[in-house]
């Protein structure tokens, strides 16, 4: 039996202590946030109490909120539960033995979405769509009084816990000391959290955390990319008619229009009608910063007297820009088309005029989309709301699997400078892709749990 530290209670790293522990290890989970999660967060912007994002990595250029963000926490329960492979394009980015074992016969993606559909009924649930739209596959249930829960290893844990497999602490973990007898952890007070040795170290906090965490642990300053998606959307009432689908859910998508010349997904819902009769739909589009397109930005990580600082250089090639901006007019296009109908701006700024909506302060948040569309008496219009870039938390390619340097990762997802400790999530990805990253990184965890 071997001991094995994890730092970061998230979806990654509570993944992974699960299955190691199914493999007969034992583990220390710290996290750093007051609690994990114990229910859902509606599209990531209902903060629960002692969980707020406390930690603002801000960047230049970028507009809203600014920069990216970190939340503490442990966000274990706070997404659809949709389960995407990475499409073929971005998959192709990974080194080859990475597309055998996600992608090749009997690989970790089919092996996942079988299990999924065995336990989630909405992985293949079929719906009469009135919309040329492919089924989004979550890992979700509709429970009594229409609650929604989507599948998280949190469920699984207590046992473990119970039996003493499993130990979550809490804790701020800032650095990893490698002495002859394992591996130490000293949090951000300069104290040693564990007496006696781990055998190895999993970092499975979030992208940025990592890397600072790696920096710290190896007394230097690095330089990484950074990445997240680019998230814009819109809010569309029309005129009493038939309705796509039947509403089930807020949290249960349609299904989503895939994009790819755009390198993005549009996902719609249609929810209930308002008073009035009319018809209420949101669409929303994900759209991957393309590094064909754009560089992507820098995350700098400044060490000095045994601290780093966090710095975020923001990079959007006039490129990128464009197709946000593309992106930005075909989900208003889209929705036209499919609803037989002219859809007009409900606020005709002159953003929307100009069509050059990147960076633009004037969309608002999605529940004041909402709001306005339920206050107009005009049909046939929509609103438009963002997550500016950095705060959709789906930061990513910090210490790419295959990358160069310090904080690269081995294709077995070891730290190259730091042998023995070993990194997953979003953060080891070599591309982000446009699919919702769950998949992929419970695919990572597993696989590491039953490899080291």
């Amino acid at each position: 039996m071997s001991t094995f530290c994890v730092v970061g209670g998230g979806l990654s790293g509570l993944e992974f202590a699960l299955y190691s522990a199914i493999q007969g290890n034992k583990i220390v989970v710290y996290e750093s946030g007051p609690d994990l999660r114990k229910e859902h967060v509606h599209f990531d912007t209902r903060v629960l109490k002692g969980d707020e994002k406390k930690v603002h990595w801000t960047a230049d250029e970028h507009w809203a909120i600014g920069g990216i963000s970190e939340r503490l926490g442990g966000r274990s329960l706070c997404y659809h539960g949709v389960m995407l492979p990475l499409e073929p394009q971005a998959l192709a980015s990974w080194p080859e033995v990475w597309q055998q074992r996600l992608n090749g016969p009997g690989g970790l993606y089919r092996q996942l979405q079988k299990e999924f559909t065995g336990k989630y009924p909405e992985m293949t649930r079929q719906q009469q769509i009135g919309m040329p739209l492919t089924h989004a596959p979550q890992a979700a249930v509709i429970g009594e009084n229409a609650t929604f829960s989507s599948y998280s290893p949190l469920y699984q844990l207590e046992p473990f816990i119970r039996d003493g497999v499993i130990r979550i602490e809490s804790a701020t973990i800032a650095k990893v000391e490698k002495k002859p007898e394992g591996f130490f952890l000293i949090d951000q007070n300069g104290r040693t959290v564990n007496p006696l040795p781990f055998d190895k170290c999993i970092l499975s906090a979030s992208a940025l955390v990592n890397n600072k965490i790696i920096s710290t642990s190896l007394a230097k300053s690095t330089t990484a990319q950074v990445t997240d998606h680019y998230c814009i959307g819109v809010a569309v009432k029309v005129d009493q008619g038939e309705r796509i689908a039947e509403y089930r859910h807020e949290m249960l998508w349609h299904g989503f229009s895939e994009h790819h010349d755009l390198n993005a997904n549009i996902f719609v819902v249609e929810r209930p009608n308002l008073e009035s009769g009319d018809r209420l739909l949101l669409l929303m589009a994900v759209v991957e910063q393309n590094p064909h397109q754009s560089k992507f930005s820098q995350l700098h990580c400044h060490y000095s007297q045994g601290q780093a600082r966090l710095e975020i250089q923001s990079h959007h090639s006039e490129a990128g820009i464009e197709n946000y901006n593309r992106v930005a007019r075909r989900i208003v296009e889209f929705a036209s088309e499919q609803l037989s109908t002219e859809l007009v701006p409900l606020f005709d700024t002159p953003t929307e005029q100009a069509g050059a909506f990147f960076g633009s302060t004037e969309s608002t948040e999605i529940e004041q989309a909402l709001a306005a569309l339920s206050e107009t008496d005009q049909s046939n219009v929509y609103t438009r709301f963002i997550f500016p870039y950095g705060s959709y938390e789906h930061e990513s390619c910090t210490h790419p699997i295959g990358g160069t340097g310090d904080i690269a990762l081995t294709n077995d997802l070891e730290l190259t400078a730091m042998p023995g400790v070993y990194a997953i999530g979003p953060g080891a990805f070599p591309r982000l892709g446009i699919a919702n990253p769950a998949l992929t990184i419970c695919s990572l965890s597993r696989w590491l749990a039953s490899h080291i």
